[in-house]
């Protein structure tokens, strides 16, 4: 018959705290310190922030002709879906559009789509910026990568922002 202190009987440390308890508290703690480190370990970004005005260009593959021009003729930009203002396009470049393709041989080439360009709009924004990176006045982040919804008066493009810089 095991002592009446004894671990292996009770189920208790010292006779005392249940282990169970240990591990239950010990939970708490951590979920607690984890609460804690979310909300409040981006408080320094946070406040470092400072008011500037950057742009960026979005690249926008296979459009045509008549997207471009549309595009050309400049104005606000919002997102499709939120309907945040996103800046104002301030230049429109174009490249020839080109595609991959797979020939009868097994190799791949780059060709030219006919009659499709690559747009690379620049937008100009007034915006925040801290160790994060840059924001809209509405907060929303823009970064390279990110895909964006772009609505304007006169289009609506989908295309990826590639360049993000201060001006």
């Amino acid at each position: 018959m095991a002592k009446k202190g004894s671990f292996k009987k009770t189920g208790k440390l010292f006779g005392i705290i249940s282990i169970i308890d240990i591990i239950v508290v010990l939970c708490i703690i951590v979920l607690a310190f984890g609460i804690y480190m979310r909300y409040t370990s981006d408080s320094d970004a946070t406040a470092a922030t400072e008011r500037t005005k950057f742009q960026y260009v979005y690249k926008v593959e296979g459009v045509r002709e008549y997207t471009l021009e549309a595009l050309r003729k400049g104005g606000p930009v919002h997102d499709r879906e939120t309907k945040e203002y996103i800046g104002d396009v301030v230049d429109v470049r174009a490249e020839d559009a080109k595609m991959d393709i797979s020939l009868v041989d097994g190799r791949f080439a780059i060709v030219t789509i006919p009659d499709k360009y690559d747009a690379y709009i620049t937008i100009e924004v007034d915006g925040k910026y801290n160790s994060l990176g840059h924001y809209t006045t509405a907060n929303r982040y823009i970064g390279a990568g990110q895909t964006l919804n772009a609505l304007s008066k006169y289009s609506n493009t989908e295309g990826q922002i590639i360049e993000v810089k201060d001006i």
